[in-house]
């Protein structure tokens, strides 16, 4: 390595390492955690990501700036939870600024990683300072005024991880809510083990490189052939994907149509996506025979990246978190809604109020970028109301809003699963009004108030309340509203703090572990305590929350 410049291949080495430092450290990650309850996951969906960035990218030899827009654009479609969303936005704009280049120098990189910074506060329409966004931006500013004729890629990632560290330790005096929960941004956190794993593979010498490069050529552990046999039939077929180059050597580039293409790619297979950026477009189908597809790809363009697997093993194989399928509607409708729940029987709940595809976030983890966009090109429907029900989704579904070009999308920024049940019990599309149909959504989650009841997992004190390890504690509107020493106190106490008194309707979600005695218990309470509301009760099945509460 020229340790005043990078090229392609270590750009690619420089990633790996990062995404190996920041999976090393998820867990510590995920459980800086604001609220004292199991739900962290920041570790997680940056590494889901970083690793999307990583999918994209070639094992060729290419200039760091092709590199570098490869893993911007797979970093964008991987991309989960605002944190994640926000990273990919940094990367986007570091692909920005070295586009073109075949090798980046020091100084290309400050102004990358600035103009990275820039594109992450763009992205957002309020930017909160405290959070991955600081921390970005000054470990940017300091390492780029600190480069002068003696620097090296080295020492200006050294300088960039020195700052960031800095301020990731001062975020807290900046977002008061990190500071009553005693910890620092979960976000920034992940940046700052990112940086070190860049730097690891830069100190490592040549043989971190070798050992990254060949993480990157390996990012997935071989799949159990022995799960096919010789005796076996193949029943699922193969799950192919792929990225397209279209080349004005083949078509038309700027006149190509996506929808023509989806539609002679539903004639080969199912389980068809495909969405265009650029000049390039993403696949998913499964197929019997991959041939074909590839033979009709072919027709527009050539392969960046291919990758066909067996689905007969995909079955037959466990996996940790399982991303759904979805099989696309045949006919296209006026609308149609996409919901992202928790829990079995909230879920259920949700398809019954109307949503017509329902993403359990329990069992897939916040949704990415591009499970939303699978989501939403398989209602097949000409306006599609996505509601994200989750304050850390949020972005993620206006991302997906933004990409989508066959459709209109209508993102509701519901920000929990009881927002999500009141707007879905508003829905109506007899008016044949998009914006009317929304408004009404968005008008009935005004009349209403919910919230959630978990066990606390450690010592806290915030928003005036004193929590200790295994009370169970009250949250709305991200905030604690109180603590109680049992969940059928800390409910009626919920109700109470969100106007059950004046509301004409309770209805309460039961978590997955909660007994038959605890909910007959909460139904007494509820009736002797709100009398004159009626209560309704759901099985929701969601696992970190006890009760999900929710007042119209």
């Amino acid at each position: 390595m020229d340790e005043r410049k990078i090229n392609g291949y270590e750009f690619r080495a420089l990633l790996s390492g990062g995404l190996g430092n920041l999976k090393a450290n998820a867990e510590e990650i995920n459980g800086l955690n604001v609220f004292p309850i199991p739900d962290g996951d920041t570790g997680d969906n940056m590494v889901s990501t970083m690793a999307g960035g990583l999918r994209a990218l070639s094992s060729e030899e290419e200039g760091v700036g092709a590199a570098a827009e490869r893993a911007a654009d797979g970093m964008l479609l991987g991309a989960r939870g605002n944190s994640g969303v926000i990273l990919s936005q940094m990367f986007s704009g570091v692909a920005k600024s070295l586009s073109g280049k075949s090798y980046a120098d020091v100084a290309a990189l400050g102004a990358a990683f600035k103009e990275g910074t820039r594109c992450a506060y763009a992205s957002l329409s309020e930017p909160v300072e405290g959070t991955i966004l600081t921390v970005m931006r000054r470990a940017a500013d300091y390492a780029a005024e600190r480069i002068d004729i003696n620097s090296t890629v080295e020492s200006y990632f050294s300088d960039y991880e020195s700052e960031a560290a800095a301020a990731l330790e001062q975020t807290p005096d900046l977002l008061y809510v990190l500071k009553e929960a005693g910890t620092v941004d979960s976000g920034g956190a992940g940046l700052l083990a990112i940086v070190r794993g860049f730097l690891a593979v830069m100190r490592g010498g040549a043989q971190a490189y070798e050992e990254s490069a060949a993480a990157l050529s390996n990012p997935h552990s071989a799949p159990d052939i022995s799960l096919f046999t010789e005796d076996s039939v193949l029943t699922y077929g193969y799950c192919t994907e792929f990225l397209l180059r279209l080349t004005n050597a083949k078509t038309d580039v700027g006149a190509f149509s996506v929808e023509d293409f989806r539609e002679r790619l539903a004639g080969i297979g199912n389980s068809v996506v495909a969405f265009k950026q650029g000049s390039i477009v993403k696949v998913h189908i499964h197929v019997m025979q991959p041939w074909r597809v590839m033979q009709l790809a072919q027709e527009y363009g050539e392969f960046l990246t291919v990758k066909v697997e067996n689905m007969n093993i995909q079955h037959s194989e466990a996996q940790e978190k399982k991303q759904p399928a979805f099989r696309r509607r045949g006919v296209r409708r006026p609308y149609g809604v996409v919901a992202v729940g928790c829990g079995e029987g909230l879920c259920a709940a949700y398809k019954e109020l109307g949503a017509d595809i329902v993403i359990d976030g329990e069992e897939c983890g916040n949704p990415s970028v591009e499970l939303l966009l699978k989501a939403i090109d398989a209602v097949n429907a000409d306006c599609v109301y996505l509601l994200p029900n989750n304050s850390n989704v949020i972005i993620a579904a206006e991302e997906a809003a933004s990409m989508c070009r066959g459709c209109k999308v209508m993102v509701l920024p519901t920000h929990n699963t009881g927002e999500g049940y009141v707007a879905l019990s508003a829905l109506d599309c007899g008016s044949n009004d998009d914006d009317a149909i929304f408004c009404a959504m968005t008008e009935e989650i005004s009349h209403s108030a919910s919230g959630a009841v978990a066990r606390a997992v450690r010592d806290a004190g915030m928003n005036g309340v004193t929590v200790s390890r295994d009370d169970y504690i009250a949250i709305s509107d991200k905030k604690i509203m109180l603590s109680a020493p049992d969940k059928i106190s800390a409910a009626e106490g919920l109700a109470r703090a969100i106007g059950a008194e004046e509301r004409d309707f309770i209805i309460v979600f039961y978590g997955a572990d909660t007994t038959e005695q605890e909910r007959s218990a909460c139904r007494q309470r509820f009736a002797k305590c709100f009398p004159g509301a009626e209560y309704y009760e759901i099985d929701g099945g969601q696992k970190t929350y006890d009760f999900i509460v929710v007042v119209q």
